[in-house]
């Protein structure tokens, strides 16, 4: 009974390899539930075969369809890898009315072999707040007479900076400074270092802590999303192909790797078969199993982040 059982269980898996193979989409909010006007910052993660040419699709139309508005979109970010790249991107969004919104599903394409592979992200809903209102808002008060009042400093100065000599002068002293502030931004985004895997995994994880999925019984997408944060981490630390293949096929090459405590790996190991069997068997973790998934995370990135910065030291000394 166990063998069919295990053998069940890597015939499900294999499916979801295949699934990978074409690449996955991700969405990861700072958070679901927000007041009117308040802003929340919505991050893309799209894992796509290497090389591939691929970029983020203009999803101004999908919010304004769901009355969201979209208040800036960052450009994409690219972790190179040997067999798949990771493209990332932040949006930032608001509503101005309560209610329950959607994430639409969200269609990302790439060409592939004469053909067009496109790859969907999973629907996302969000629920907007309304402030509550306190106090008596029926009283109106009553209408007075406006009085005229004499000339202050303050209105002396309004009238010095609109003479039409003034404004003239302070346009071109406006033009100057734009132009100086852009030619410093040129200079500095030259020299912006790209961050490490370490960084954007610390902040990927961040963002899932963030996102309460624990809170909301999501125990499949929590583990789902950090089984995706650590294995885009391998490949892009240790150059591993680790999202198309199994647990038990990249974890032993990693095995002695120096910036690995020996103490970390049989815990990092346990993490990523717990989150295959919850993805694809649909076992059913404990409580302190799930919280003790995330913090293994943080321990393990943080462990290797020192070792690389003590190396560091070392170097430039």
């Amino acid at each position: 009974m166990l063998k069919h059982y295990l053998y069940l269980l890597l015939v499900i898996y294999s499916w979801g390899l295949c699934a990978q193979g074409n690449g996955q989409a991700n969405i990861f909010m700072d958070s679901t539930s927000f007041l009117i006007g308040d802003q929340v910052s919505m991050q893309l993660v799209v894992n796509v075969p290497a090389g591939t040419p691929f970029s983020f699709p203009t999803i101004n139309d999908l919010l304004d369809k769901e009355k969201l508005e979209l208040i800036d979109q960052q450009k994409s970010t690219l972790i190179q890898g040997d067999v798949n790249d990771t493209y990332q991107q932040t949006i930032l969004l608001t509503a101005w009315e309560p209610g329950s919104y959607q994430i639409p599903e969200l269609v990302f394409s790439y060409p592939k072999n004469k053909t067009t592979v496109e790859i969907k992200s999973a629907p996302l809903m969000l629920t907007v707040l309304a402030p509550e209102v306190t106090g008596d808002s029926t009283y109106v008060a009553d209408i007075k007479t406006i009085l005229a009042e004499e000339a202050n400093f303050l209105d002396h100065l309004y009238s010095f900076f609109t003479h039409p000599v003034v404004l003239a002068l302070l346009m071109l002293a406006l033009a100057f400074l734009a132009f100086y502030v852009f030619t410093q931004r040129q200079k500095r985004s030259k020299a912006i270092v790209p961050k490490t895997a370490e960084e954007i995994a610390l902040e990927q994880l961040a963002a899932l802590e963030a996102n309460n999925f624990l809170e909301q019984n999501k125990t499949k997408e929590y583990h789902t999303s950090i089984s995706l944060i650590l294995r885009t981490y391998i490949n892009g630390r240790f150059k591993i192909k680790a999202l198309e293949r199994p647990t038990s096929e990249f974890m032993p090459k990693i095995k002695g790797h120096y910036l690995l405590k020996k103490s970390l790996y049989d815990e990092f190991k346990t993490v990523l078969e717990h989150a295959d069997l919850i993805k694809y068997a649909k076992a059913s973790p404990l409580d302190i199993a799930n919280k003790k998934a995330l913090s293994l995370c943080f321990e393990l990135i943080h462990s290797i982040q020192a070792i690389l910065e003590e190396e560091a030291k070392q170097v430039s000394n």
